[in-house]
């Protein structure tokens, strides 16, 4: 069963301290570097990072952090149209819209006309949201909370679901990340190693995968190959939408937080006092050791322009990795 306490990073950042000294190894050096973007202070952190197809950046997280990057994330501007008390979590953006979510239900909208809070119809945590461009959205959180929306993340509405075909005990699983295909179709990762997917917009689901450890993110890519990491070491590859899965193994016992896709194929994965580096074609990851990654955490990624990622984590830094 995936523990609870397995929410890293933006699940609890407050915890995130004392599991990083019961997680993590350390790895033979293989060249890269970190270079550092963006320094906040001992109480941020950021959680979630997104880009759009004409390369803005999106980064959020706590304290009521925004920022947007308007040059491939060399420099980041802070959003202050917008203010909530909660913590942001998740997002997402396109070239029609940009969304934010985070605890207590807080989701916040921008399209051409600005920022804007929008009415989730929850007060669960919410971990993450994805997008299409045909206007489809979705949102997951703590104790199974689906949201979906059909008009671009205006209005939501919740899906409701059996857990008891997850679990024997009908426990409501936190659900940490989303991916949404062009056509609509949704892929929901979580606890218990629980994979779920529709392609009727949540009025039916196929369970594809469970297990014992926690799945903390999701990338899946247009050609069909994605990943999915968390608890454990645990990384999963799909090669068809996220039909059907396969282990990497990792050789880390670490908990993995963060997936990013680099324009070059390489794929990175991030976590505490870990970071990865894996190919569609290897069975097994390369480890990385530059700067602070064996003695902290790192979260969220998105690819640079090029090659290599853009990382947030602790201390609200964002980073540039670059594998040599």
């Amino acid at each position: 069963m995936g523990s609870r306490i397995g929410c890293i990073g933006r699940r609890f950042g407050a915890m995130a301290g004392g599991l990083l000294l019961a997680a993590g190894a350390a790895f033979a050096q293989t060249g890269p570097t970190l270079d550092t973007v963006r320094q906040g202070t001992a109480h941020e952190a950021i959680y979630c990072l997104s880009q759009s197809g004409s390369g803005e950046r999106l980064a959020v997280g706590v304290p009521n952090l925004l920022f947007t990057s308007g040059d491939a994330g060399r420099t980041w501007q802070r959003v202050t149209e917008v203010n909530s008390a909660s913590a942001y979590l998740g997002c997402t953006m396109n070239s029609d819209v940009a969304l934010v979510v985070g605890q207590q239900g807080v989701m916040l909208r921008r399209d051409l006309k600005g920022w804007t809070k929008v009415e989730s119809g929850t007060e669960a945590r919410l971990f993450a949201v994805d997008a299409n461009q045909a206007g489809r959205a979705v949102a997951v959180g703590a104790f199974g909370t689906i949201l979906v929306s059909a008009d671009k993340g205006r209005t939501w509405k919740k899906i409701d679901f059996d857990w008891n075909r997850t679990n024997d005990q009908g426990f409501e699983p936190h659900l940490y990340s989303v991916s949404l295909d062009a056509d609509g179709s949704m892929t929901i990762v979580g606890e218990f190693e629980l994979i779920m997917r529709s392609s009727d917009g949540g009025d039916s689901w196929d369970i594809v995968h469970r297990g014992t450890a926690s799945l903390f993110d999701l990338k899946i890519e247009e050609s069909g190959i994605g990943y999915a990491a968390g608890q454990n070491g645990k990384v999963l590859r799909t090669r068809d939408h996220g039909n059907a899965w396969e282990v990497v193994e990792t050789g880390t016992k670490a908990n993995l937080l963060g997936i990013a896709r680099g324009e070059d194929g390489k794929t990175l994965i991030t976590g505490l006092r870990t970071m990865l580096v894996t190919t569609d074609t290897s069975s097994t990851v390369t480890p990385l050791m530059a700067g602070d990654i064996a003695t902290t955490w790192y979260q969220p990624a998105i690819a640079a322009k090029g090659s290599g990622w853009i990382v947030g984590g602790h201390t609200g830094r964002i980073v540039r990795v670059s594998q040599n």
